[in-house]
């Protein structure tokens, strides 16, 4: 992947997101390249797939927009991932999560990197501060053709491990879940143990690249990429999925007692009111 150095002008974005006002992204794209990125749908990434966007002054921004800009919490990595593999030369979130920390600013992380791991002691320092790591898939293989680069099973695994450890307040974050590729059973298995907390976000075909990761299951399984596309023919089949998913996920957590977040967005819309990160279900 191409590399190129950017100056931004602002760092503080506004969000509708529930978990914060405001949302940092130090990086423009992604080195992992999955499939079903919801950031793909942004037209500057789908004109260039192959850079990621350095902000290298965002650290100097955020200092000036922290010097009159009163913000409580923050969340980072909604559009991007914090922890990508540019970061281990260029330092930008962590010397965001510095600042942040120095501001007495909370943040929440989304990520799915394990690099993430070197930076607990950082994280830990604002009792606060929160973890929501990605692991929507059981399988290595499933991971590995819709998700070309980003870490591998095992490694989220050892760093969810680690980041529980650490006491660093954690919710596993189950999304997108993507029908008859994740599998609930065996992800619930998977991550007992290492969390309290889940979310279950179902897979948004309005803005996950819907014909891409179509084709990619396509050469994986001709039979389920047809069962996917079912789903989503319409407003009446998805919503039926998405019960059958609730009950089943009732149901399993008999057995793990999760408390469980779980988030549907509108058939034709994705961020509103409606998607909320803060009440669980069970």
């Amino acid at each position: 992947m191409r590399i190129k150095l950017v100056h931004t002008q602002r760092v503080l974005a506004p969000t509708i997101m529930t978990l914060a006002g405001f949302t940092i992204n130090p990086y423009r794209g992604c080195e992992f390249n999955c499939s079903y990125c919801y950031a793909k749908s942004i037209r500057i990434d789908n004109k260039n797939r192959d850079l990621l966007g350095v902000k290298i002054n965002a650290p100097e921004i955020l200092e000036k927009e922290l010097n009159y800009k009163k913000i409580d919490k923050v969340v980072l990595g909604s559009n991007c991932e914090c922890f990508t593999y540019a970061e281990i030369k260029f330092k930008l979130t962590e010397k965001i999560l510095t600042i942040l920390n120095n501001n007495r600013v909370a943040y929440t992380i989304l990520t799915k990197s394990h690099l993430i791991g070197n930076y607990l002691p950082l994280i830990r320092q604002n009792k606060d501060n929160r973890i929501f790591f990605t692991f929507n898939f059981s399988r290595e293989k499933i991971r590995s053709f819709l998700e070309e680069k980003s870490p591998s099973l095992e490694n989220r695994l050892a760093v969810l491990e680690r980041i529980k450890q650490s006491g660093i307040p954690l919710r596993i974050h189950i999304g997108p879940f993507i029908p008859y590729l994740s599998d609930l059973d065996e992800i619930f298995f998977r991550i007992k143990g290492l969390t309290r907390e889940i979310n279950i976000e179902l897979y948004h075909s309005k803005t996950g690249n819907f014909e891409e990761v179509l084709q990619k299951v396509k050469d994986y399984d001709y039979s389920i990429a047809g069962k996917i596309r079912t789903v989503y023919e319409n407003r009446e089949s998805y919503r039926d999925f998405s019960r059958r998913l609730r009950i089943q996920a009732l149901a399993l957590n008999k057995s793990y007692g999760f408390k469980i977040y779980f988030i549907v967005p509108e058939f034709d819309e994705f961020y509103d009111s409606r998607i909320n990160y803060e009440n669980p279900i069970f």
